[in-house]
């Protein structure tokens, strides 16, 4: 969807923002040839937004579960998130367990059932992957709901699979799988601050078969399910895709083992939003993912930006031909932007950078020092 080139048009297009200049530097502009160039050609090669094509969306097939058509179905009605009667039935597990309670917001529930020893919820939540819609993920218990296991589906909401809560059809099969009755979003409009996006429908009277095996399945045992890993873009069957001797499972920065320069300090601050005066030249402690890590990603082709070890979250790198040739519909994460760092003109160790997120942006100015690098933000904003 090239999100991260649009990010770039709104920092070009001062109308827009609401932007806050720094009183100390009301009155200074400073200017540099190489990032008017790197924006001149980045609005040249933007590409807007638009939908898929219907017959894209009617092609869609899902990488690791069944999807078939059905004849007798729930028919889709919008706006069908209501879902009370799940807030009732659910009120006592959520009473009974805090890890329930903890981890699902009841209002994100779309299936529950028990049948016998096995319990399962199906739910939406943006814990592990902040997006712009919901991922989907399966709370699932062998032993009457003493005990809970959360697993990913590699399924965004709506992206283009929507689920039914209304559905009768019972949750668990006869093979003791889940199965939920689905149909096929067409996305009609772009995702904007405070906006919910459009979607209208192109085929109903679909049924996802979720076997719990694959759901589980973890090819190279490094604490990443082959979903997870899938999402990730990492190896599935190598436990340490870029060789740095760190597992994915709880490696920040999976994907990418690049040689550190005296710029990627810089970096691995404004990436965590820390704007301090000073940044000290030196080689951030060692942190590990857990199941609480927020993920975000990264599109660059700047190796000190792809050097990064960041400290409270992951980051997802991909090169700029890594984000073209992934299909649209398997990375709706959260993107960063952090511009290259640009050469001011007429100054010696001074830079301009910018980082975007969301719906904020912070423009820098640092400037090359003897204990490391001076950071001043110049302006700010939201869009």
């Amino acid at each position: 969807m090239k999100k991260h080139l649009a990010l770039l048009l709104f920092l070009l297009a001062p109308a827009v923002l609401l932007a806050q200049e720094e009183e100390e530097w009301e009155e200074i502009e400073f200017k540099s040839k190489e990032q008017d160039e790197y924006y001149r050609e980045r609005v040249e090669n933007y590409q807007p937004w638009k939908p898929l094509d219907e017959n894209e969306i009617m092609a869609y097939e899902n990488a690791y579960f069944a999807l078939e058509e059905i004849k007798n179905f729930t028919p889709f009605q919008e706006g069908e998130d209501h879902q009370r009667y799940y807030y009732e039935s659910l009120k006592h597990r959520f009473d009974d367990c805090p890890e329930l309670a903890a981890k699902i917001d009841k209002r994100q529930v779309i299936r529950y059932e028990k049948r016998d020893s096995m319990e399962a919820i199906v739910y939406k939540s943006y814990e592990y992957f902040m997006a712009l819609e919901p991922s989907i993920y399966v709370a699932y218990s062998e032993d009457q709901g003493r005990s809970w296991t959360f697993y990913y589906t590699g399924i965004t909401h709506c992206q283009p699979l929507c689920f039914k809560p209304r559905s009768k059809m019972p949750l668990f099969n006869k093979q003791g799988d889940l199965q939920l009755e689905a149909c096929l979003l067409r996305q009609i409009s772009s995702f904007w601050l405070g906006h919910v996006s459009d979607y209208e429908l192109v085929k109903d009277g679909l049924l996802l078969t979720i076997d719990m095996e694959t759901l589980r399945k973890d090819s190279d045992g490094d604490g990443l399910t082959d979903i997870e890993e899938a999402r990730f873009v990492t190896d599935p069957f190598n436990s340490d895709t870029d060789g740095d001797g760190i597992a994915d499972g709880l490696d920040l920065n999976p994907r990418m083992s690049v040689p550190r320069s005296d710029k990627t300090v810089v970096y691995e601050y404004l990436i965590q939003f820390c704007f301090a005066d000073t940044i000290p030249l030196t080689i951030p402690e060692l942190c590990y993912a857990n199941e609480k890590t927020r993920t975000v990603r990264i599109v660059t082709d700047c190796p000190e930006l792809q050097a990064v070890q960041p400290r409270t979250m992951r980051v997802i790198v991909l090169s700029e031909e890594d984000y073209e040739n992934s299909s649209r519909y398997f990375v709706p994460m959260d993107s960063y932007h952090l511009s290259p760092m640009f050469k001011v003109d007429d100054e010696e160790d001074a830079y301009l950078v910018s980082v975007s997120a969301r719906s904020g942006f912070w423009d820098c100015l640092v400037k090359k020092i003897d204990k490391g690098w001076k950071l001043d933000v110049i302006s700010s904003g939201i869009f």
